[in-house]
């Protein structure tokens, strides 16, 4: 309600006590009149005047009560500003958007049409719907995609010929092996098979090593989403303090090396850390990768911060949450990505950025 609006009420609340006591005063003075000497009369009007007056600095003083808690609860909702909540799913539309006109661009050209190949061992319910989604997302953009299959009791074997002929298919520039893999195959030894200038996930040594040397390489699609997100809110990274809650090889340690490539000041926490809040407090910029449902609190977080919630979880009605506590933590930061439609769709879209890419490399 407004100022101009709680006063008027206050005066038609006033008119109306007015009209009704000293329309009562001068009734009730009528009624008896005759029976009334002029100094008792007078006392009757008097005191409808004073009720009358009484009541009305009542009114007003409660109006002004009002008009104060009102300008202060505005003051309040002035000075502190709503979150913006990051959802990578628009970001992810905007950019699968351009990579669409990119290769229609390509086509009108007559250029080769970038290719995916994922090869999936085994039929993991979880493994079977992240491609299903890579293939489709590759359809939406109208990239090429190719799909292998092969058994769960595939050997080792078998899985490094399969690789091995997808390095040298010159019409696959992207090639990911979905992990994890069957118990009985050796992951490290299945992704450093794969060519490193097809190697769009990003995992291959020397694709790390280009990254912590600050040269072109391929970068895993997580971290880089995360960058993407970022950079796409204006977020001045140059001197900023980053905090990075997770030391894992697929999302830690490389986005804590994609912002000190962008001159942020960068800090990783993980299980042995002390004082974890304390360090946490300081970051202008909070990434939390630990998969750990609602870790983080607003206790953990600088008023104002940016944060990244990296983790998927499941709490106990089934439902999927983030490592940041979000309804605790939304109300001190400047900025947030929700789960779900947080930083999981910018992954998938990243890799098809890095499987165009990878083309363009071929290409010379």
């Amino acid at each position: 309600m407004t100022r101009k609006k709680i006063i008027y009420t206050a005066l038609f609340w006033f008119a109306l006590v007015a009209i009704v006591v000293l329309g009562f005063t001068a009734y009730t003075y009528f009624q008896i009149k005759d029976y009334l000497n002029s100094s008792t009369s007078f006392v009757v009007v008097f005191v409808g005047i004073i009720v009358t007056l009484a009541l009305g600095i009542a009114i007003a003083g409660i109006t002004a009560f009002v008009v104060v808690m009102n300008k202060d609860k505005e003051e309040v909702k002035e000075g502190k500003k709503m979150a913006t909540v990051i959802y990578g799913s628009e970001v992810a539309k905007e950019l699968k958007n351009e990579m669409t006109m990119e290769i229609a661009k390509r086509m009108d050209e007559g250029k080769k049409i970038p290719t995916l190949c994922v090869i999936l061992v085994g039929n993991n319910p979880a493994s079977v719907s992240y491609v299903t989604g890579k293939e489709k997302a590759c359809k939406e953009v109208g990239l090429g995609s190719k799909m292998i299959h092969l058994d769960e009791n595939t050997t080792q074997a078998e899985l490094l010929k399969v690789i091995d002929d997808c390095n040298k298919d010159n019409e696959i520039d992207g090639i990911l092996v979905q992990l994890p893999l069957p118990s009985h195959l050796n992951e490290k030894e299945v992704v450093w098979a794969i060519n490193p200038e097809k190697d769009v996930d990003g995992l291959h040594p020397i694709n790390v090593g280009k990254l912590h040397l600050g040269e072109d390489g391929f970068v895993p699609c997580t971290p880089q989403g995360i960058i993407e997100l970022l950079k796409r809110m204006n977020v001045e990274l140059k001197g900023k303090r980053a905090v990075v809650i997770g030391r894992s090889n697929l999302v830690g340690n490389p986005v804590a090396r994609l912002l000190m490539n962008e001159n942020a000041t960068v800090t990783i926490c993980h299980s042995k850390t002390e004082n974890i809040q304390a360090v946490c407090k300081e970051a202008d910029i909070l990434v939390v990768a630990i998969g750990k449902a609602k870790f983080v609190t607003k206790d953990f977080v600088k008023e104002g911060a940016y944060v990244i919630d990296v983790g998927v979880n499941r709490n106990e009605e089934g439902k999927l949450v983030g490592d940041v506590d979000f309804d605790d933590v939304v109300e001190h930061v400047t900025a947030i990505t929700p789960v779900p439609k947080g930083v999981g769709p910018m992954t998938i879209t990243m890799l098809l950025k890095n499987t165009i890419e990878a083309c363009k490399r071929r290409e010379g």
